[in-house]
């Protein structure tokens, strides 16, 4: 069987990886030149999640130990200090990706050639407005598998109803040493916390501590690219003063898309099309995929090697809205400003009291 994969991410290499152990013959596309740097954390909703990763991970002969540079064990939201519900590890996710699938594998570092042989469009209702171009083109690939995460290459053909969900983001990686006192950024910052109505989304800017005096500091809000530069540049120095290095930054985006939204596969033509990861709404209203990535490669993967093809991605299409149901439900709430929900969600993943979740939501309406 042939496949094309379009993105070189945590899910698009995973599934490389994976269907590559059993002879699979695979083009994996991307335009990043560096992969992995945008989402570093790693949180564990359960010990259920945990073995699904590590099992996942050996089946490709990776330890995920050898990729920990930290545990996360007390989160500093808005100044107060609380130990979270969940496991959360900072992960050199860009070498991890780099295991999985070295760049030199990856051909074509823009979508463009695949967009050309591909070019099938999906709408709202799911109809197929736009076919592949030529046979000749596509005749090698019996899967395409839309693994671009925020890009959503396979997605929505109306823009706006592709990416009106989608919460804006601005990152730094930035150099700080402190010699007088080393333990001041020692742990997870979370701050100015903000729930947008109408929005399945959470905004909050945080600080993670990765290594060496390198600290990812990032801001996720429903604003453009200019303001939240601006922001997060003022943010930073607030925190940290004059005395850091900006070693690099962007601005991206979260893909706030429900997963029942969402196109997850289907057969056109004789051939099958599914989606893993971000690119098919699999993340939390506060941003967090990486685990889900890893996960949903791996339940296609499964399927695929279990099933015939068809059946395999018609299978994977009814159980990924099963499996992660919990997730619209969460998006949902945020979106219809569900305070009970939401105040759950907040203690869920950071263990912060009902009467700090209500401040929060409270500062949210004015």
């Amino acid at each position: 069987m042939q496949v094309c994969i379009i993105g070189a991410g945590l899910s698009g290499s995973i599934l490389y990886r994976l269907l590559s152990e059993d002879g699979f013959y695979i083009n994996i596309y991307d335009h990043v030149l560096v992969r992995g740097c945008k989402s570093m954390n790693f949180i564990f909703s359960n010990k259920n999640e945990i073995l699904t990763v590590k099992k996942v991970l050996k089946t490709v002969n990776i330890n995920i130990k050898d990729y920990i540079i930290r545990e996360i064990k007390e989160v500093n939201i808005g100044g107060d200090n609380y130990y979270p519900n969940k496991k959360i590890y900072v992960i050199n996710k860009s070498k991890l990706i780099e295991d999985l699938v070295p760049r030199t594998v990856v051909t074509n570092r823009e979508f463009n050639p695949v967009i050309r042989r591909y070019t099938t469009k999906v709408i709202d209702t799911g109809v197929i407005v736009r076919e592949f171009n030529t046979e000749a083109e596509t005749k090698f690939y019996d899967l395409v598998v839309d693994a671009s995460g925020c890009a959503k290459v396979l997605q929505l053909g109306n823009v706006y109803d592709k990416y009106k969900n989608d919460i804006k983001t601005c990152q730094f990686l930035i150099a700080y040493e402190n010699e007088e006192s080393p333990e001041k950024f020692d742990k997870f910052f979370i701050d100015e916390i903000k729930i947008h109505k109408g929005k399945p989304m959470i905004g909050y800017t945080w600080i993670t501590p990765i290594d060496d005096g390198l600290y990812h500091v990032g801001c996720a809000y429903y604003k453009n690219d200019h303001e939240l530069w601006t922001y997060l540049t003022k943010y930073t120095k607030k925190m940290f003063g004059s005395d850091y290095v900006r070693v690099c930054g962007c601005t991206s985006k979260i893909n706030g898309n429900l997963i029942s939204e969402s196109f997850i596969g289907g057969i056109y033509e004789k051939r099958c099309v599914a989606g893993v990861g971000e690119s098919i709404g699999l993340t939390t209203p506060l941003g967090h995929g990486n685990i889900y990535a890893i996960i949903s490669a791996y339940i296609l993967s499964r399927f695929i090697k279990k099933y015939d093809l068809n059946e395999a991605v018609l299978k994977y299409k009814d159980y990924i809205p099963k499996k992660f149901a919990e997730l619209d439900k969460e998006k949902k709430a945020v979106r219809n400003f569900n305070v009970l929900r939401i105040t759950k969600l907040l203690r869920d993943y950071y263990n912060i009291p009902a009467h700090e979740s209500m401040k929060i939501i409270l500062k949210s309406l004015y």
